[in-house]
């Protein structure tokens, strides 16, 4: 039976691995700050207290609070000592985005942009104040003027880029209406695969009509039917816009023409 049981754990080949003293530090600083024992802005003791708290030696300690500066947690400012950062997702996650680049993944943008903005758009019907949809108002007014522009210099790279960057701003700040700050920092890590999105849609949909001698949306553009969904509450339109603006629906003038 003994025999058995050595020959099942040895098949199983566990490994017991041992967490380091800097890890140990790190994680146990971590946790306190998560806990709100140190907050943003608030300065926390210095390697020699952090070494006498632990029973550890100096340079373990050292060695932790670099590991929390590299992700972000802390900021060591010299002569002064180390503080709480407002810590965001957005170094970290804007590191990876490139892995995430390319032409075959128009697919994988659309869905992601899809379930994310969608979610947003629902969550700012219920959360939005007045200020923030009077804002949104303002974002919108600017995304129209700049398209109608380039709709009329539609070989104009400049123009091109303006209306680009008033659309990724105008669902940027739908996407912070939501008061979700992991969805913002995933938006703000993705915004380059989504404003390549946005220049691909934009620019196929304006030439489409231009070649079908349409002229530009103007208040039928989605961005305006978005918009009326999030100021009069209107969830049950909402799925619809969302599917239309993204392409995902095609819409007639749009995507299709008879």
């Amino acid at each position: 039976m003994e025999k058995e049981f050595s020959s099942r754990a040895s098949n199983r080949k566990m490994k017991i691995s041992r967490i380091s003293v800097v890890d140990q530090v790190c994680a146990s600083i971590k946790q306190d700050i998560a806990d709100g024992t140190w907050k943003a802005g608030d300065k926390i003791p210095s390697e020699s207290e952090f070494a006498d708290i632990f029973g550890v030696n100096r340079l373990s300690v050292r060695m932790a609070l670099q590991k929390l500066s590299t992700l972000g947690i802390i900021e060591t400012r010299v002569g002064e000592g180390s503080f709480v950062c407002n810590f965001s997702l957005k170094p970290v996650l804007s590191e990876i985005s490139v892995f995430y680049s390319g032409d075959d993944r128009y697919h994988d943008v659309q869905q992601l942009r899809n379930l994310l903005e969608y979610e947003c758009m629902r969550l700012a019907t219920l959360s939005a104040t007045d200020a923030e949809k009077e804002e949104l108002r303002v974002a919108l007014t600017y995304y129209n003027s700049l398209a109608l522009d380039y709709n009329f210099n539609l070989d104009n790279e400049a123009a091109l880029e303006r209306v680009v960057d008033a659309d990724f701003n105008f669902h940027y700040k739908v996407v912070k209406m939501s008061h979700n700050k992991l969805y913002k920092d995933v938006y703000f890590m993705v915004q380059q695969l989504i404003r390549s999105h946005i220049t691909q849609l934009l620019s196929t949909r304006a030439h489409r009509r231009a070649e079908a001698g349409l002229p530009p949306l103007g208040e039928n553009d989605t961005h305006n039917k978005i918009y009326n969904c999030i100021i009069n509450s209107d969830i049950a339109a909402l799925r619809q816009a969302t599917e239309e603006m993204l392409g995902i629906t095609p819409v007639k003038g749009m995507d299709i023409f008879d």
